[in-house]
């Protein structure tokens, strides 16, 4: 009797579904990193500094999903307290961090604008023409021994440096005024190859609606200009930090045209810089609906060129976003990363896993 009851509950437990049957179980190996590792592909993220040490959840984050992290370059980072006193300590930890587990670096922003500049040099400049403040010669010793020192205590930790950020977006002085608009960025490139086989990189933004023809246009003279001189540039960057509710209709064929110049002038292409501000209120219907798709549309247009070569999500979470924190114009309500403030996965995340996974099954 017994023997033929567990005989009838088992047939039951088969020919009856579960509810455990019913739902899905996430795969706790499906992560983005998976994917990009199949592919070879950079897929990366940051947290903000000076929330490092106090954020395990999001260290634990990095290290699961992503493949690279990135760390900034700049002399107000990394020579902030005197000519030639070196604090590489943020950098270090970044490094240890990606040894630990398997990662690489973007290193971003070696020269910038002048807010990126350390107390001691605008202090030097303050109320001064540069011509008197940097005699002849000295702004070239500056820039040659900044670079090659950060770039080679970097080594092989790092995929690729960002040489010269943003050189459409103003005067980046004292560089850009003393040696001229091309010759300061020939310079910094030539004096980062004397030190490193890492791949340089000019990075620039085009614009929240897309990539802007017009400025589009100037980056790829300006590129153009200095790779007929031999300066070693192997890679553009564009940042992606679009509105959602603002984007040109073709902004997918503006992204597409991008990628074509960038392989007729041999460079690679990474996408730097890439959130997604979904919009204030009201102005799109099912926001983080069209969050994901634009992640998932971007990362897809990337993912089709075999010479885009990686993605940086700027900023791990919505909580840690720049255009909340940052000095000037933040948008407070802004939640443009992949994850939101309590580190929950968000439609944008599925929809770079979701490009992800699409590349690697069309490669196998």
């Amino acid at each position: 009797m017994k023997t033929a009851l567990l005989a009838l509950m088992l047939s039951a437990c088969l020919l009856a579904p579960s509810d455990a049957a019913d739902k899905k179980t996430p795969d706790a190996s499906d992560t983005l990193r998976r994917y990009a590792d199949q592919l070879g592909f950079r897929i990366g993220a940051g947290i903000r500094p000076v929330s490092w040490d106090q954020d395990e959840q999001g260290r634990q984050i990095l290290a699961r999903e992503f493949n690279t992290t990135m760390t900034m370059g700049m002399m107000g980072a990394t020579e902030p307290r005197g000519e030639g006193q070196f604090d590489f300590s943020k950098m270090d930890r970044t490094i240890k961090f990606a040894k630990e587990h398997d990662m690489k670096i973007w290193g971003a922003a070696l020269i910038y604008r002048p807010d990126s500049l350390p107390e001691w040099m605008r202090q030097k400049m303050q109320g001064r023409n540069p011509r008197q403040a940097f005699p002849a010669g000295q702004l070239d010793e500056l820039m040659k021994k900044h670079i090659q020192t950060v770039v080679q205590h970097g080594g092989d930790n790092f995929y690729a440096w960002g040489v010269v950020n943003e050189p459409l977006g103003g005067k980046h002085n004292p560089w850009q005024f003393l040696m001229g608009d091309d010759e300061y960025i020939a310079k910094a490139f030539r004096f980062a190859r004397e030190a490193t086989r890492v791949p340089l990189v000019l990075n620039e933004t085009f614009g929240h609606d897309g990539i802007d023809k017009d400025r589009a246009n100037e980056f790829f003279a300006l590129v153009k200009r200095l790779k007929a001189q031999g300066v070693p540039i192997d890679g553009v960057g564009t940042e992606m930090h679009l509105h959602a509710h603002e984007l040109d209709p073709d902004y997918l064929d503006q992204f597409r045209d991008f990628l074509r110049r960038a392989r007729e002038l041999d460079v690679t292409v990474y996408i730097t810089e890439m959130d997604v501000y979904q919009g204030p209120p009201g102005a799109l219907q099912n926001p983080l609906e069209a969050q994901r798709k634009i992640y998932h549309d971007v990362a897809a247009t990337c993912l089709a060129d075999s010479n885009c070569k990686g993605l940086t999500i700027w900023d791990l979470s919505d909580k840690d976003t720049w255009l909340v924190h940052r000095k000037a114009n933040q948008i407070p309500d802004a939640k443009p990363d992949l994850f939101d403030d309590d580190y929950q996965k968000k439609p944008a995340y599925y929809g770079v896993l979701d490009a992800l996974k699409e590349a690697a099954a069309a490669r196998h």
